[in-house]
């Protein structure tokens, strides 16, 4: 009996990790051209400090999650610095490390707070206008808020990290569901989640500690998850690979960038999880990242990169088109 209950239990991991995509590519795509960098380390105006999440709005503000400073920065989509807003602290509009941002329909700022435990949310010019709390719904509290998106139809998704989670609420901010649990390997089982996106109906999951992406339904329904063999998150540094996949974002074409912190590079894949472009090496030249956190894609398609160790943010062109 031991013995068939193995076959069966073996049986039933290989045909889970028969499910999961492996992120093959055919020919890439070139390397977008660096455009620019700006920041450097230091607390003073448009300085950074560990920085970790970023967004950019529809008139091209980046925002950027100072976390080391505790505190939001804004600049133009040149890298002119704009405002800034938070300092450390518990308070209404203070932060605790700062970790990831979003940008809903209405222009709302939604900031996931890793030591608050706690979603913030602010205009654009950062006014404080309302908090959200896990330990307010019957979920529980979150054990380090890391990731925030909003869906199109307005609903809010939270990666809660050391609850191996995503927590989903609705329009009017009221606890909807769970989504995922804690586990590895088998589809839908979470390792601490750092970030999400959105893409053809469907939530994309930065499974970071997993070194791999997930797609979930809205209802929760695991779908597609690629990284290792067979989706299976065993890191690596090929091509389709991961190394700790932390930030994802999303361009107009649904094409998904992966930042690969500890592979030092960006990845791009289809929604189905084809490996399209990749770039970047370590350092600190230009194009070269130290542990990149987060990215996002401006309304032009240019590409914002988190340079975590290098305390700064890069920009480069968009990907061609071609890329899909």
């Amino acid at each position: 009996m031991r013995g068939s209950g193995f076959g069966r239990g073996l049986g039933a991991l290989v045909a889970a990790m028969l499910l999961g995509t492996t992120g093959c590519a055919g020919e890439l795509a070139p390397a977008p051209k660096h455009l620019a960098s700006w920041g450097k380390l230091g607390a003073g105006p448009g300085e950074l400090h560990q920085p970790i999440g970023i967004a950019v709005a529809a008139d091209g503000t980046v925002y950027v999650a100072d976390a080391g400073n505790d505190r939001i920065e804004a600049f133009s989509s040149e890298g002119e610095f704009l405002r800034t807003f938070g300092s450390r602290g518990q308070e209404p509009g203070n932060f605790r490390r700062p970790m990831d941002l979003d940008i809903d329909a209405k222009g709302r700022l939604y900031v996931a707070e890793h030591g608050g435990d706690r979603v913030q949310v602010f205009n654009q010019e950062g006014e404080f206008l309302r908090v959200i709390r896990g330990e307010d719904t019957p979920a529980g509290a979150f054990d380090a808020a890391a990731g925030v998106v909003v869906s199109p139809t307005g609903e809010l998704y939270v990666a809660d990290f050391y609850n191996d989670r995503v927590v989903a609420f609705r329009r009017d901010g009221t606890f909807d569901r769970v989504i995922g649990n804690s586990g590895r390997i088998l589809p839908g089982r979470l390792h601490y989640p750092t970030d999400l996106g959105w893409v053809d109906g469907r939530l994309v999951v930065a499974d970071a500690y997993n070194n791999r992406i997930q797609l979930f339904t809205p209802e929760g329904k695991a779908v597609t998850r690629w990284g290792g063999v067979l989706g299976s998150g065993l890191a690596g540094d090929g091509p389709g690979s991961f190394r700790v996949a932390t930030g994802v974002a999303v361009d107009a074409l649904g094409r998904i960038y992966v930042a690969d912190f500890e592979n030092h590079r960006i990845q791009v894949f289809t929604s189905a999880g084809k490996l399209v472009a990749l770039f970047g090496s370590q350092g600190d030249a230009p194009g070269q990242f130290e542990r990149p956190t987060d990215l996002d894609i401006g309304p032009d398609g240019r590409i914002y990169v988190v340079d975590f160790g290098n305390d700064r943010v890069q920009v480069f062109e968009p990907l061609s088109e071609g890329s899909q």
